[in-house]
Formats: C-alpha cells, sequence, structure tokens
C-alpha cells in the first residue's frame, strides 16, 4: 500500500491519483484526504470530502477522513462522527463513478421514493436516517404530502397533482 499526500490543489488530485497507481503498478493508494483548500478549517471534513470523491473516482482505494477539528485540536466524538459520515458521502460518490449502476441502485431507490412523494421509506434509506428524521420533523410532523421546504409548492407534488387531473380528462 502507498500513502498519497493530504493538501492537493483540486486541479491535481485526479493527476496524483493517476500517476500514483502507474508508477506503482496499481497497489493500493491510500489518500489522505485529500484536501484541496487550506482556508476551510473548521469545514475541512467537507472540503476534504470534496477532494476524497474526487481521488475515489480517478482510483484511490482508501481515503483517509478528516474532522471539522482538522488541523485545529482533538476531535470530538460527534466530530469523528462529522467526519466518517462526510466520508462515507464521498466514497460513495466515488463508487457511483467506479462501480456504476451497483453503487446507483441505492440512489435510484432514494430517487424513486422521494418522486412517488414516499417520505418515510426514503428517509429509512438515507445515510444518516436518525438525523433526517430529526430534520423532517423539527417543527413537528409534516401537515403537507410534499416536501417540508417547498410544502404545497413541492413539484413532484404538482407533477403528480397535473398527471392525476390528465388521466381523469382522458377518461
Amino acid at each position: 500500500m502507498v500513502e498519497g499526500p493530504g493538501h492537493v490543489p483540486l486541479n491535481e488530485i485526479v493527476w496524483d491519483v493517476r500517476l500514483m497507481k502507474r508508477l506503482t503498478g496499481g497497489v493500493p493508494y491510500y489518500v489522505l484526504g485529500p484536501l484541496p483548500t487550506d482556508v476551510a478549517a473548521p469545514y475541512d471534513h467537507i472540503a476534504g470530502a470534496v477532494g476524497a470523491a474526487l481521488a475515489g473516482a480517478a482510483g484511490a482505494d482508501l481515503l483517509c477522513y478528516l474532522t471539522p477539528a482538522e488541523h485545529l485540536g482533538l476531535p470530538t466524538p460527534r466530530q469523528v462522527e462529522e467526519g466518517v459520515i462526510a466520508f462515507r458521502i464521498a466514497a460513495h460518490i466515488a463508487d457511483t463513478i467506479k462501480l456504476g449502476k451497483r453503487a446507483r441502485a441505492w440512489d435510484n431507490e432514494v430517487s424513486n421514493y422521494r418522486g412517488r412523494l414516499m417520505w418515510r421509506e426514503m428517509i429509512s434509506k438515507l445515510i444518516d436516517p436518525e438525523r433526517a428524521w430529526a430534520i423532517y420533523t423539527q417543527y413537528g410532523e409534516p401537515r403537507v404530502r410534499g416536501c417540508t421546504m417547498c410544502g404545497g409548492y413541492c413539484p413532484m407534488l404538482m407533477v403528480m397533482q397535473q398527471v392525476r387531473r390528465l388521466g381523469d380528462d382522458s377518461q
């Protein structure tokens, strides 16, 4: 296994991964982030996830997660969780490129539930269902069928209503 750099400009991440894979004959490549900017502390976990998604899609085999405390201090358990979730998202994004349909199946399932306004089912399939449910219900149980952001102006709800009207008109 080869360990890669941690601080790499965004435009050099793909080049770095491909070069290292070629120079080592394809041995597993472990990247530290990579962190494409140094101005994001205490959001290095987000900036690093951007770099990690790109590195993973380019062929990096292992991603070292970053926490919000990166470069500032020791992380709390919650900060470790935030970093792991950010990098789990980055790894999944990379997998949708490397593995294609097999990794996209999860996204397609969630999109299908969202398109059918099946919020409980959709939320149960997310990376962090407990947090998603807490946000979804943070102002109480939603009273509209659409998402809590759009409410009655939810585009999916409007499309469903138009489809029903068209179906009723054709009968």
